[in-house]
């Protein structure tokens, strides 16, 4: 791997990573809720979208595939299976979707907290929304580095509001089946979790999706008054 380009590579790995931690947070979730019927969706989606080694090496899971290629395929299986997982437990119970977005609003707190610790974050830090927004640009996978991924508006210690005039993600989600604003919901309720993880008084708001019909996203980090 490219001594230059390396660290770029690791640094979307761990964002890959941490979308495969948030989906393994979901299917617990489905798991403690719809006990031994929840293996048996598992196992059908899983014949299709199988699950990749978390315990490889990114060198490893790229092997002779050319780098950028190979990292966007890893996009694509991390975010197609946890859409196509979502997708199935929501077409046989009606509450799956607000499981899903409480155990990935609660994965997202201890990413936030985790940050902290990660990047030795001061009190004054974890009281501002542009820092926490940065911060959170390590964790949540956004498309790759070449993609128009979010695109801060404005910005400062108490008011950070970002958009997006795409969703990267839509496409994964459509060939897995899912419902796009089921999708959004989940990843709009890790973000909001991630905030609170840094400081409980950083409130989130969705408000613009393009998974509602608006013409682009537009979100929100805001220091409680």
């Amino acid at each position: 791997m490219s001594l230059v380009l390396g660290p770029i590579h690791h640094w979307m790995y761990g964002k890959i990573q941490t979308s495969g931690a948030r989906e393994s947070a979901i299917v617990s979730a489905f798991k403690s809720n719809y006990g031994s019927e929840a293996d048996k969706i598992l196992d059908q989606v899983y014949k299709k979208y199988p699950k990749s080694d978390a315990h490889k090496s990114l060198e490893e899971l790229l092997a002779n595939k050319p780098i950028h290629q190979g990292i966007q395929s890893l996009i694509v299986g991390v975010e197609t299976r946890e859409a196509a997982t979502i997708a199935a437990f929501c077409a046989k119970y009606k509450d799956a979707a607000k499981i899903a977005a409480e155990a990935a609003h609660n994965h997202g707190v201890n990413c936030g907290k985790e940050a902290i610790k990660k990047n030795g974050l001061t009190p004054a830090d974890c009281n501002n929304t542009a820092k926490a927004f940065e911060v959170m640009g390590e964790y949540l996978c956004d498309g790759m580095p070449c993609d128009r991924g979010a695109q801060v508006v404005a910005e400062s210690e108490k008011s950070t509001s970002w958009d997006h005039e795409s969703c990267v993600h839509e496409p994964y989600w459509k060939d897995a089946g899912a419902d796009f604003l089921t999708m959004c919901d989940v990843v709009n309720e890790w973000i909001a979790g991630f905030g609170e993880g840094i400081n409980p008084c950083i409130e989130y708001k969705r408000e613009k999706a393009l998974a509602t019909g608006d013409p682009s996203c537009l979100s929100v980090f805001k220091i409680k008054s």
